[in-house]
């Protein structure tokens, strides 16, 4: 007897730890013997690289490119990563999924009706946990970890001419990313989880509202 697989999604802005969190829970989930993978925006096989490396030419494009370029990533890992696998049983964690292209190019004018017609095809998660932070609380993590020189003008929403400081655009994008993941959370019955707290107890919040969905895949581990 064959176990569904389930798609679990972590959605949030740069740097509140999504992808930490990923990692996290994948090894938990591991170590009760369920078989996971892990995907995310920009990932595929046919795009991922592409949209990577030529990062500062993707974020001039218009909103439309963008949106379609996004989703062509995600639909080829969904054909030959996420389908497949939740077929063999597998929880596929992403690290984003259509929430954050949906959001990111509607605040920069695009139509949100059009940009989530490019998902209609795509399953809907079995738990989707959208991770915050202060925008303040964000920029500190970035001076901490020594990447607020690596900060490019989309990141920072400098193309929305928040303001002539690259900061202060940073700060103002933020609340607007904020808002409008609040918004999808609750229109969607989603989870926010605030990345205040200490890894350990945002992880042990993520695993309450993870756990409920796999716990008839979850093993006893050995001691």
């Amino acid at each position: 007897m064959t176990t569904e697989g389930k798609l679990i999604v972590i959605e949030g802005p740069d740097h509140v730890g999504r992808s930490m969190h990923a990692r996290l829970l994948s090894e938990r989930l591991k170590a009760h013997g369920v078989a996971v993978t892990i995907v995310g925006l920009a990932r595929s096989t046919l795009l991922g690289d592409l949209i990577k490396g030529s990062n500062t030419a993707l974020h001039q494009l218009n909103w439309r490119t963008r949106a379609l370029l996004y989703a062509t990533d995600l639909h080829d890992q969904y054909i030959h990563q996420i389908e497949p696998l939740m077929a063999a049983g597998f929880v596929v964690i992403a690290d984003r999924y259509t929430m954050t292209p949906l959001i990111r190019e509607s605040i920069r004018g695009g139509d949100e009706k059009w940009i989530r017609g490019l998902y209609t095809d795509m399953p809907e998660p079995d738990v989707t946990v959208v991770l915050q932070a202060g925008g303040r609380r964000l920029l500190n993590r970035m001076m901490y970890n020594d990447s607020l020189t690596k900060l490019n003008h989309y990141e920072a929403g400098a193309d929305l001419a928040l303001s002539p400081s690259i900061t202060r655009s940073f700060l103002e994008y933020q609340k607007l990313l904020r808002r409008a993941f609040m918004e999808k959370a609750e229109q969607g019955g989603h989870p926010v989880i605030h990345t205040r707290s200490t890894v350990l107890e945002v992880h042990a919040e993520v695993w309450s509202q993870v756990k409920p969905t796999a716990a008839n895949m979850l093993q006893a581990i050995k001691k």
